[in-house]
């Protein structure tokens, strides 16, 4: 017998106050898990994570392929405005800066089969552009406009054409020194 609470004996058998575990029960306690849903849980989170791991890595390479466009024809429309206002005429300029605008789109591994490149008004519409050159004179300012399709990765091309593109817009000022 163990001493009560007034320091009287307790009758019965003594009280054990350790927590019980679910080895101690055989039944397995209220802990115990139904033998039905073992692992189930694991399962669920590789399904929700494979359903919108896979979209948003397709978003991400999408985005990431469009922005290297973007680069690519904005490195390529500066690099062409410097070639036509350096070189002797309009034309060898812009022969020049078709080369260095495909250089610059395969720098970024962008095709260069949709490469359009055009001169036109300052602040005009880069869909009017011009591939016939201009007269260049000292002092003018024209805005070199590169154009390029993007491809977007899983997207065959027949079903966009060429809807994907990419501009890259550089204001060119023609040089004091530069011979008509």
């Amino acid at each position: 017998m163990t001493p009560g609470r007034h320091g009287k004996q307790a009758a019965g058998p003594p009280r054990r106050d350790a927590a019980r575990t679910a080895a101690d029960d055989p039944h397995g306690g209220p802990e115990a898990k139904p033998s039905g849903d073992a692992g189930r849980a694991t399962i669920e989170v590789v399904v929700l994570a494979a359903l919108l791991l896979i979209p948003t890595i397709y978003v991400l390479l999408s985005v990431f392929r469009v922005q290297a466009a973007t680069f690519a024809v904005t490195q390529a429309a500066r690099d062409s405005g410097r070639l036509i206002d350096t070189a002797p005429t309009v034309s060898e300029g812009l022969r020049r800066a078709d080369a260095a605008a495909r250089v610059a789109l395969a720098d970024q591994h962008v095709p260069d089969g949709g490469l359009r490149i055009g001169l036109v008004a300052t602040g005009g519409n880069c869909d009017d552009a011009s591939s016939n050159p201009p007269p260049l004179s000292p002092g003018d300012t024209v805005d070199i406009c590169v154009r390029a399709v993007v491809s977007l990765p899983g997207v065959p091309t027949v079903l966009t054409g060429d809807n994907n593109t990419v501009t890259g817009v550089y204001t060119l000022r023609v040089g004091d020194f530069r011979e008509g």
